[in-house]
């Protein structure tokens, strides 16, 4: 059986005479971006123009199933409304497949058969069905903003997802922590993860607002006051989303981390608090994984682990509900429903009244 193709992406091409450069590979073609290994941002939008420039909607078609093509529907998401939202960076990492597959076929292709032929091929490209699910969603609001904005559509084809898998449980007990902060340290190219640790299970900030949190007020990125305290994971002019990134107190056992890397990046006119020797860290690759292999920890052990530690370090300390959910920037409903377990008062008065005897 052949071997799956991959839908166009970005790879970090070395170069012996200079600089590594970002290029977009695309099957068996590849095309540079013009990107140097730290404008991760700017190579992005290129291969979202290079997606949407693949396929280029035609002037006229019927507003049949049959008639519109799946790749029209997903050029038109990226080009119309992906721009204007938070989630820029997933919608194209999501859409990039989904135009691979599904490109050439028709919303009247959309069934649940075809859908699962997606999930089946996509696993077979070594990511998991919930990967899947992302990119079908993604579809999903892609037809949705096609009925609206270029429909009405007759009929709005219904997408067969994976069933969702249950949220993770795993968080570190502090000795893991403990051995991963070591570990990272005594890297020469993992050194940022110990910062991220750190902040990441004091304050349960999720690891993409850590990686944008500056040490000066900022308009695209949270930032660090130490003079109130205050941890802002939201930058100014940046619009709250689902992903609720509301301000939290500094616990006192990371303000001393906090005023001692201060003190360093300052020095060295470094302004972001997590960075790869004084560079910005758009995401997290091979570092993460090299720190947890290091520490000798397993695969189910994620950057949003330090959020899952945080919750739990706090249920398990008997903090207040209401003020455990205000510093993790979660609801208290999904506080008690995911880590309520974790505190000890966890259906005490039941345990006791369902023990008395009458």
């Amino acid at each position: 059986m052949p071997r799956p193709k991959k839908g166009p992406r970005l790879y970090l091409r070395p170069r012996s005479d200079r600089s590594s450069t970002w290029v977009i590979r695309d099957r068996a073609h590849e095309v540079g971006t013009g990107c140097g290994e730290g404008e991760l941002e700017r190579a992005e939008q290129a291969l979202e123009r290079y997606i949407a420039g693949k396929y280029s909607p035609p002037q006229k078609v019927g507003n049949q199933l049959q008639d519109i093509l799946v790749a029209d529907v997903m050029t038109a998401y990226l080009r119309e409304h992906a721009p204007h939202t938070q989630s820029v960076e997933f919608i194209r990492h999501t859409a990039a497949p989904i135009i691979d597959w599904w490109g050439t076929k028709t919303l009247a292709d959309i069934k649940g058969r075809t859908c699962r032929d997606y999930v089946v091929w996509r696993v077979k490209l070594k990511v998991s069905d919930q990967t899947a699910r992302h990119d079908l969603k993604t579809l999903r609001a892609a037809i949705n903003h096609y009925h609206r904005e270029h429909g009405p559509l007759p009929s709005v084809p219904m997408l067969t997802l994976p069933a969702r898998s249950p949220p993770r449980q795993r968080w570190l007990t502090r000795s893991e922590a403990a051995a991963m902060i070591r570990a990272a340290r005594h890297g020469r190219l993992t050194r940022h993860i110990a910062r991220l640790v750190l902040i990441g299970i004091y304050s349960g900030t999720r690891s993409k607002a850590m990686l944008r949190l500056k040490w000066l007020p900022s308009t695209d990125g949270g930032w660090v006051d130490l003079d109130s305290g205050i941890l802002h994971r939201r930058g100014q002019l940046e619009q709250e989303t689902k992903k609720r990134r509301t301000p939290a107190r500094i616990p006192e056992r990371l303000l001393p981390h906090l005023r001692r890397w201060r003190a360093l990046d300052m020095a060295r006119g470094i302004v972001h608090v997590v960075h790869y020797y004084g560079r910005p860290i758009g995401k997290l690759r091979r570092s993460w994984d090299t720190a947890r292999d290091a520490a000798d920890l397993g695969e189910d052990v994620v950057p949003h682990t330090l959020r899952h530690t945080a919750a739990t370090w706090l249920m398990q300390a008997g903090c207040d509900r209401f003020e455990a959910a205000g510093l993790l920037g979660m609801s208290a409903a999904m506080l008690e429903e995911v880590y309520g377990h974790h505190h000890p008062d966890y259906q005490k008065r039941a345990a006791k009244a369902v023990s008395r005897r009458e």
